[in-house]
């Protein structure tokens, strides 16, 4: 991982960086119904985790369920949890949940406009 990426996961939850802490905590949340106002906040936060610059691939090799474990484990974490671990144990459950949550936030306009386009043929009245 870059090193520029490394540091802006670890200023997620460096003490006194309210910015940082509020992205966490939006990132555990769960997106919601979709809707306009939870599709807005899922771009902003989509756009933040973009900010952080993670390689594209960077679990490519790690299973889902390993993926699950980390993202699980980061969002039950405090900020002040995070740092009382190691700085690759840090970096890793980040990454992990930057990671997914980027994943989820990519799919779900697309699984949102499939759900409103699949629903039948629209009623035109005659």
């Amino acid at each position: 991982m870059p090193q520029r990426c490394a540091r802006r996961l670890l200023d997620l939850v460096a003490e006194g960086n309210e910015d940082g802490t509020a992205l966490l905590a939006s990132l555990k949340r769960d997106p919601g119904a979709v809707g306009l106002d939870s599709l807005l906040t899922e771009i902003t936060e989509l756009a933040a985790v973009r900010q952080l610059g993670l390689p594209e691939g960077l679990f490519a090799e790690c299973s889902e369920k390993l993926l699950a474990a980390w993202r699980a484990r980061s969002i039950k974490m405090y900020p002040s949890d995070f740092r009382d671990t190691s700085e690759d144990v840090r970096i890793t459950l980040l990454a992990a949940l930057c990671s997914s949550r980027q994943a989820t936030s990519t799919a779900a306009p697309s699984s949102a406009r499939a759900r409103s386009t699949s629903s039948g043929p629209a009623h035109h009245p005659r």
